[in-house]
């Protein structure tokens, strides 16, 4: 029994159910979108936090030299919350090459270092220690976390093992650490790690000035990603795009709940005008459809929320899946300040968007509405001359592309609703491909899990030891049946590469430190230098699942003199102080390049003065298959045969330096890393580099970036299918008498049915073509929103255009089906005497 007009809300909600339940998934995926938009930028920020913090410390500032008043004052400061002290006691030599460091630390300054424990503890005192891996063998290689190790004529018990760090690897430095509570206070290295309660810039400003000049050692990574420096100003363009984003996603939820209501308010005419006529009043009315929202609202909104949390832990499952042993875990980061963010914006988006309607409702004219008048307007006729169309699609289809224009409130409103939708996927899709373009992509080095490279001069990390890899240790390592592959890496080469003028990029042009003007043969052209890489047949076929042009063919690369253009590369502006990335000269398959090979041995020889031989660009690469040899991309990234180098080189033999090497199963890492080491040691300048803990981490970032954003597009494409779905639906029920009346002079159910399907196809069609438009439009603020990071050409997304539209036109025939089969069951007479 119904005791108050209020109760009539729960009563429609429930009498229409699909409708309701249309409209919670409306609601609940558009604020499942804008919170998982939250989550993931809160998420990728912590993400690149915890990495600094793995890679470099938890530490903001770093004093060296403290003195006992400096460490006094730092530690008394109240905007400090941990700091701890250092100091290195002692270098031994080990072997031929390795150097260790004995480092005593305090307590909270093991916590602040980037010592990661792979087995066991840290050390609680100055009888015990952990030390990396790769140092554990040259001190006691059947040491194990229990035992007693010796160093510098000192006995520790082992109850740790550190990971490798490459860096360490290469530079044949590690450590032996140590803990001790009562460390000598002078001149030892205090680090400090400041309060997230307190003002991270103002307090790093404060506590430098404590500090001598040149003794303090800011972490700006760590500063600029917890927004206190210059090192995190990417992520300024990432909250700017993000701003954009949601914004988009928002007008599109808007106009997914407003049509929900709004249909629900047109099927409801004839109930509303009953109800005033028996003295609802119109704020009673509004009051009836803004109850309603609130219902949906309190349904939807906490459902929204939960879906954004069980969307990051299901990626979260997903990552673990798909990386395996690979990658290392990224734990969810679900911010309260996110989530409360999310349900105001989604309180706020459903009375916005059923205030409208609300109004609507309650303006309604009793005796109008009874008889069911006030959706009923008088149009504009308009003589239009449909033979094309009419000649392609029949009668029916000229009739359904006069229909859609006819009322130019309803084609507009329709068109609108689809616009969003296309816009908002073509924005999306855009984004993916931008984002994904200036994070640094997880390549084949990502997957390399040991490296056979020469030794480096002690304490220099950029000089090696000039060595080759002979036959029979290449051979011996590829015999070992633990190893998947063994690929051949060869020095890099370096060129003057001379292209044509028309060959220059704008945004290199700019930066006037790549392209230098030279003629050869009475042509201008320009040059630039050129790193020439050397793939052996292994490489050559890892880097076919890069290929954007051309053909990896190496008998054709041989036969033609062939090179494989590398079309990405991350050039520093030093005008703008930003990162270019995109490729730095716009060469096609089939262009010739005129290069020269530069020999750092002998007197520098100008270009055009030495052998200028021509190569023929056979592919192009969208990005490095492996990691380039070179941290300098100023130069045009080359790839070949080891015949071709020799032939552009003029040299009658090559070798390779060192072996990225893959294996089998990483759970046999230890084993396996024995076994090479055996097969190298007829060369004592060999190391054998563990990667897996370095690339794990460094595929890990990536790998979640990638997928967060798979899974918002696919979102996306929810939220406007849900939208397009329900603006049809609505145009097709408010004409449900002008179907009768057709039907009525003789047009058949089947003739029917062909003018709505064309109906929605033709709204696809417009709808698609105004949002491409406006996509493209937004998807270019992203570019300039992103640009505030790093410097990328933009292109036109013509392929999210594609999607959308192939997407929009189904989904616009899909859309019309069941509300036809709703007419198609309705009886013709009464349909028609309903408005008489």
């Amino acid at each position: 029994m119904i005791t108050g007009y209020k109760q009539l809300t729960g009563k429609y909600l429930k009498s229409s159910k699909k409708r309701t339940i249309l409209t919670i998934i409306g609601i609940v995926l558009s604020v499942a979108l804008i919170a998982s938009i939250g989550l993931f930028i809160a998420g990728m920020q912590e993400a690149e936090i915890e990495n600094i913090k793995s890679s470099i410390g938890s530490w903001h500032l770093q004093f060296s030299n403290a003195d006992n008043n400096l460490i006094s004052e730092v530690t008394n400061n109240p905007k400090v919350s941990r700091s701890g002290l250092f100091r290195v006691d002692y270098k031994e030599k080990l072997g031929n090459k390795l150097v260790v460091d004995e480092v005593t630390a305090t307590d909270n300054a093991l916590e602040l270092m980037s010592y990661k424990v792979k087995q066991g503890r840290l050390p609680q005192n100055t009888k015990e220690a952990a030390v990396e891996s790769f140092v554990l063998k040259q001190i006691d290689n059947n040491a194990k976390v229990g035992d007693k190790i010796k160093f510098n004529n000192k006995e520790y018990t082992l109850v740790g093992v550190l990971e490798d760090t490459v860096r360490s690897q290469i530079g044949n430095e590690g450590v032996l650490l140590t803990k001790t509570s009562n460390i000598d206070k002078n001149n030892s290295t205090m680090l400090v790690e400041i309060s997230s309660k307190t003002n991270l810039g103002k307090a790093v400003e404060e506590l430098k000035q404590l500090g001598k000049k040149g003794t303090v050692l800011e972490n700006s990574y760590l500063l600029g990603f917890e927004g206190a420096g210059g090192g995190g100003s990417s992520f300024n363009g990432l909250y700017l795009a993000a701003a954009v984003i949601i914004s988009i996603v928002l007008i599109a939820t808007i106009a997914v709940i407003y049509n929900s209501f709004q249909i629900s308010v047109v099927e409801r005419i004839k109930q509303f005008g009953l109800l005033r006529a028996v003295g609802a009043t119109p704020k009673q009315i509004r009051k009836l459809v803004l109850r309603e929202a609130t219902v949906l609202a309190v349904i939807s909104i906490p459902i929204g929320l939960l879906l954004s949390i069980a969307v990051i832990y299901t990626i979260d499952i997903v990552f673990r899946i798909i990386g395996g042993n690979s990658v290392s875990v990224i734990k969810p980061v679900i911010p309260f300040k996110v989530m409360a963010i999310s349900g105001v914006v989604g309180v706020a988006a459903t009375y916005v968007s059923a205030f409208i309607p609300a109004l609507f409702a309650g303006s309604i004219s009793p005796l109008v509405a009874i008889n069911s008048r006030t959706s009923i307007t008088k149009e504009k006729i308009k003589r239009r001359n449909s033979k094309i169309v009419q000649k392609i699609f029949g009668f029916e289809g000229a009739l359904a592309s006069k229909n859609i224009k006819r009322n130019r409130k309803r084609y507009r409103i329709t068109i609108f609703s689809i616009v969003i939708s296309v816009a908002l996927f073509v924005t999306f899709k855009s984004f993916l491909d931008m984002a994904l373009n200036i994070k640094q992509n997880v390549n084949e080095s990502r997957n390399i899990h040991f490296v056979v490279e020469p030794a480096r001069k002690t304490g220099n990390s950029m000089q090696s030891i000039k060595t080759n890899l002979d036959d029979n240790i290449i051979q011996n390592i590829e015999s070992i049946k633990s190893i998947s592959q063994a690929y051949k890496v060869y020095d890099l080469n370096h060129f003057y590469a001379a292209i044509d003028k028309n060959s220059e990029i704008k945004a290199i042009q700019d930066m006037k430190t790549v392209y230098s003007k030279t003629t050869l043969n009475n042509n201008e052209k320009s040059l630039l230098n050129g790193g020439l890489e050397i793939y052996d047949t292994a490489s050559l076929t890892a880097a076919k699942k890069y290929l954007h042009a051309g053909t990896l063919d190496v008998n054709r690369l041989n036969n033609e003199n062939g090179v494989i253009i590398i079309n990405k590369n991350h050039v520093y502006n030093n005008n703008t102080k930003k990162t270019y990335v995109g490729p730095i000269a716009n060469i096609k398959v089939g262009d010739e390049i005129d290069l020269q090979y530069v020999d750092f041995s002998k007197p520098s020889v100008g270009f055009g003065k030495g052998a200028v031989k021509k190569a023929k660009v056979m592919a192009i690469l969208n990005d490095d298959p492996f990691d380039f040899l070179s941290q300098d991309e100023n130069q045009l990234k080359l790839i070949t045969t080891e015949q071709v180098a020799k032939n552009l080189m003029g040299v009658s033999d090559v070798k390779p330096n060192s072996l990225n090497i893959t294996i089998k199963d990483i759970k046999n890492e230890n084993t396996v890393k024995t076994e090479i080491e055996t097969a190298v040691k007829s060369n004592p300048s060999l190391n054998v580099i563990d990667m897996i803990d370095n690339n794990r981490n460094m595929k890990s970032g990536t790998l979640m970036v990638q997928i967060l954003i798979y899974g918002f597009v696919v979102v996306v494409s929810l939220i406007g299918s849900v939208n397009i779905v329900n603006t049809l639906t609505t145009n097709i029920i408010l004409r449900k008498r002008e179907f009768a009346a057709l039907k009525s002079i003789g047009l058949t159910q089947k003739g029917l049915r062909k003018m709505i399907v064309l109906e929605g196809i033709f709204y696809g069609i417009v709808g698609t073509i105004y949002g491409s438009i406006t996509g493209t439009a937004l998807s270019y603020l992203l570019f300039k929103s992103l640009r505030t990071a790093r410097e990328f050409t933009w292109n036109i997304p013509w392929n999210a255009m594609g999607i959308a539209a192939i997407c929009s036109i189904v989904i616009g025939y899909i859309s019309v089906l069941s509300p036809l089969k709703r007419i198609n069951k309705e009886n013709l007479i009464e349909v028609i005497r309903e408005d008489s």
